[in-house]
C-alpha cells in the first residue's frame, strides 16, 4: 500500500509508525485477499462449469448413447403399471428416443415419425416417403434425425418442420448415431455415410455388404461398423480403415449393432449365435455361443457386465472376462435390445409380446403383456418411464418415477 505524498513532510517518528502500521495493514489485507481468492475462484469456476454443462438428453439415439451401452442414469419403474398406450396405424419396429423435455420420438411402418408428449398425446407427426424402421437420433439443439426406406435421411425441427434431407444410394435401415457435430448411418448400398449436422457429406466408407446396423464410436473417435456379412470394421475419425475382422458366418445377415465396454472392448452378436468380444486392436478376446442367432445389440452394465438376448429365448448376463452370471428364459425368441436403469434392472422385449423387467441378479421383477411381438427396443425417460413399441401398433409407456435433483450447486 502506497502512502499519500503529504505524509512525507511529517516527522520521522510519525512516518516510521505510520509505515509500520501500513505494512501490518498491507500484510493483513494481502492475506485476506489471498484467502478470498482461494475460496471464491474455485467456486466461480465450479459455477461456470455447472452453468456451461450441456444437459444430457435422456435417450438420445438407438441404445441411448454413442457407445450403444443401453445404460440410463434414471431409475426405472418398480411395477408394470401402464401409464398410457399411444395408437399408431401400423406395427412399430423402430425404437424410441426421448428428448430433454420428455418428448418421445418413434418411427412407424406407416412412414411417419411421431412426436408424443410425456402425457401420451400427439405433439406432431412428420410424413416421409416410405417405412421407418430405423430409430431416431436427437441433436443437442433438439433437431431429430431419422432414416427411411425411401433412401433419405431427414432432419426435422423440434416443432415438426423439415430442416433438410440427404439422399443415399440405398434404403436406410441403420439407426443414426450422433455426436456434437456429426451424424453417422449406414445404407443397403454397402455405404457408411458421415454428415455434418447441416446435411453435408463429410466422408463415406464402402463395405462389402449391406449396413443395417447402427455405427458406434469410442472416445478416441474410432468408428466401429458391422456389416451384414459378419465383418467388423474399425475406422479412424477421417474414415480410413484401421482393421477389419470377420466374426459372423455370413450365411444369414446379422442385424446386431456393436456396443463398447468401459475398457474399449467391442461386443456384437452374430447370425451364428455368438456374441463376440473384440479388443481395440481387432483381435478376438473371447466369444460365447447361444446356439441361435443374436440379432440384438448387447447392453453394457456400469461394472462391464454384458447383457443380451438370443433367438433361443434366453437373456444372458456375462462378465467382461467371459464368466457366466445368469440367464433368464422368455417364452420365445428375443430380438429386442436391453435397456439398463440406474439400479442395474434390465428391460427387454420378446416376441412373446412381453416387456420383461429383470433384476440385476437375473430374477424377474415384473412383466407387461402387449398383444403383438416386440422387435422394438426400450428407452428410459427422465422420470423413469420405460417406452417400447409393439407389433400390435401401440407405443407403450410403463411406470414412471418422479426425479429430483439434490446435488448442491457448489461442492463442499
Amino acid at each position: 500500500m502506497l502512502l499519500p505524498a503529504t505524509y512525507g513532510r511529517r516527522n520521522d517518528k510519525l512516518q516510521k509508525n505510520l509505515a509500520q502500521k501500513s505494512m501490518k495493514n498491507t500484510s493483513y489485507k494481502t492475506n485476506s485477499l489471498i484467502t478470498f481468492l482461494f475460496i471464491i475462484i474455485p467456486a466461480l469456476l465450479q459455477f461456470k462449469s455447472v452453468q456451461a454443462e450441456t444437459p444430457r438428453i435422456p435417450w438420445q439415439m438407438f441404445r441411448g448413447d454413442i457407445q450403444h451401452t443401453g445404460q440410463s442414469e434414471y431409475k426405472g419403474p418398480q411395477t408394470n403399471n401402464l401409464k398410457w398406450a399411444f395408437k399408431i396405424d401400423t406395427r412399430i419396429t423402430s425404437s424410441p428416443a426421448v428428448g430433454l423435455d420428455g418428448t418421445v420420438y418413434v418411427g412407424s411402418i406407416d412412414g411417419r415419425l411421431y412426436a408424443v408428449n410425456p402425457d401420451g398425446t400427439t405433439k406432431w407427426a412428420f410424413q416421409v416417403g416410405s417405412e421407418i424402421t430405423a430409430s431416431p437420433a436427437i441433436g443437442d439443439d433438439g433437431t431429430i434425425y431419422v432414416g427411411s426406406k425411401d433412401k433419405k435421411m431427414y432432419a426435422i425441427t423440434p416443432d415438426g418442420k423439415p430442416k433438410w434431407t440427404f439422399t443415399a444410394n440405398g434404403v436406410i435401415l441403420s439407426s443414426a448415431a450422433i455426436t456434437a457435430d456429426t451424424l453417422y448411418f449406414g445404407s443397403d448400398d454397402n455405404t457408411l455415410y458421415v454428415l455434418t449436422l447441416d446435411g453435408k457429406l463429410k466422408w463415406k466408407f464402402t463395405a462389402k455388404s449391406n449396413i443395417t446396423a447402427s455405427p458406434t464410436l469410442w472416445t478416441d473417435g474410432t468408428v466401429y461398423l458391422f456389416e451384414t456379412s459378419g465383418a467388423m470394421h474399425a475406422l479412424s475419425p477421417d474414415g480410413m480403415e484401421k482393421w477389419v475382422k470377420r466374426v459372423g458366418t455370413g450365411v444369414y445377415p446379422s442385424f446386431s449393432s456393436p456396443s463398447i465396454g468401459p475398457d474399449g472392448t467391442v461386443y456384437v452378436g452374430t447370425d451364428s449365435g455368438r456374441v463376440v468380444a473384440i479388443k481395440p486392436d481387432g483381435n478376438v478376446k473371447w466369444y460365447v455361443n447361444t446356439g441361435k442367432a443374436v440379432h440384438c445389440t448387447p447392453a453394457i452394465v456400469k461394472d462391464g457386465t454384458i447383457i443380451f438376448g438370443s433367438y433361443n429365448g434366453f437373456v444372458y448376463a456375462v462378465s467382461p472376462d467371459c464368466k457366466f452370471k445368469w440367464s433368464f428364459k422368455t417364452n420365445t425368441w428375443v430380438e429386442s435390445s436391453p435397456a439398463i436403469d440406474a439400479e442395474g434392472t434390465v428391460y427387454i422385449g420378446s416376441s412373446d409380446g412381453k416387456l420383461y423387467a429383470i433384476n440385476a441378479d437375473g430374477t424377474l421383477k415384473w412383466s407387461f403383456q402387449t398383444k403383438g411381438e416386440i422387435e422394438s427396443s426400450p428407452a428410459i425417460g427422465p422420470d423413469g418411464t420405460v417406452y417400447i413399441g409393439s407389433n400390435d401398433t401401440h407405443l407403450y409407456a410403463i411406470g414412471g418415477i418422479p426425479q429430483t435433483t439434490t446435488a448442491p450447486l457448489f461442492e463442499k
